[in-house]
């Protein structure tokens, strides 16, 4: 009872986004009814329609510059270093069906549940992660989009998990995911140097992504190098964890970047101007695959069977 209600306290009633990944913008523009306000910044100040403020705020508002975007809650901008930093003040369950309508889509309902613990784990786990944010909206926390592609399975799956997250010995997960592995998840000391070891971390074959015949998934990339690079594989498997390019050793997570490189399943050869890689997978291949789970809720199996399998003696608990 003591733990769970920790556990409960880890959770916020209301979730604060920084759109834009946290980067500051030139300018706003934003509309709420028919009343559109063009928002910038100099000097530690808001101009709000010509007018100098120290903080603004829009209850239900759209963005419509730099991007269109509607957001539920409330927006509220703030000057700074000379431009508007924005921000998403929104209710968790809101915020949690935005999150997997952006990471999963449309998927099976089981799959779409697995990825609502999850979401709501990444907020357990982290808190308040960017200090004065418990999230920004890109990669680096979770895609969050706003009102965005949302549909009745992504409400029903964050509505038929409320409260619950996925915890190893009483604590909430490390949160990774990715979109396919292409046959093979790994540790994450195999995708970024000095990667923590986490017990509920695995690497070996993922039967239904290796038979996965989908070819949204396959890829082919051409890289200009001068050199032909070496590779260390992780044993048994098709999948890179380091390339070795003249003086250069990278680990996946920074050779992908670098190369621009879908995954790191793949297979190469050397031309005279440069190296050809084909592969299977996208993303970096630890935590849960969103394909395979997406096989998987195809194929019967439920959200805490699927979250148990790619997080191995991890157990989904009901916390709020």
């Amino acid at each position: 009872m003591i733990l769970t209600f920790i556990l409960s306290s880890l959770l916020p009633d209301s979730v604060i986004v920084r759109l834009f990944g946290g980067s500051s913008l030139d300018r706003v523009v934003v509309k709420r009814g028919r009343k559109t306000f063009r928002i910038s910044a100099s000097r530690g100040y808001l101009y709000v329609n010509g007018v100098r403020k120290r903080i603004f705020t829009l209850r239900n508002a759209s963005i419509t510059y730099p991007i269109k975007r509607r957001y539920k809650g409330r927006l509220i901008f703030k000057p700074k270093k000379n431009g508007v930093r924005v921000y998403n003040k929104v209710y968790l369950e809101d915020y949690l069906v935005s999150v997997v309508a952006s990471e999963i889509g449309n998927a099976p309902l089981e799959a779409v549940k697995a990825q609502a613990v999850l979401a709501r784990t990444f907020l357990a786990r982290w808190g308040l992660r960017h200090g004065d944010a418990h999230a920004c909206d890109g990669n680096h926390c979770q895609v969050y989009k706003g009102v965005y592609r949302i549909s009745k399975v992504h409400i029903r799956a964050v509505k038929e998990t409320r409260g619950e997250i996925l915890t190893y010995e009483g604590r909430p997960v490390e949160v990774l995911y990715h979109a396919s592995c292409g046959g093979w998840i790994c540790e994450p000391k195999y995708i970024w140097k000095g990667g923590r070891k986490l017990p509920y971390f695995w690497t070996g074959e993922d039967e239904d992504c290796f038979k996965d015949t989908n070819d949204r998934y396959t890829w082919k990339v051409f890289v200009p190098l001068n050199t032909c690079p070496k590779i260390k594989r992780i044993p048994g498997t098709l999948r890179v964890y380091m390339l070795i390019v003249g003086k250069d050793t990278l680990y996946a997570n920074d050779f992908r970047k670098r190369y621009n490189l879908p995954s790191a399943v793949f297979a190469y050869w050397c031309t005279s101007t440069g190296v050809i890689f084909i592969g299977t997978g996208r993303g970096h291949g630890t935590g849960l695959c969103q394909r395979g789970a997406i096989i998987k809720a195809r194929r019967g199996w439920k959200y805490k069977d699927i979250l148990e399998y790619y997080y191995k003696g991890a157990t989904v608990v009901k916390v709020k």
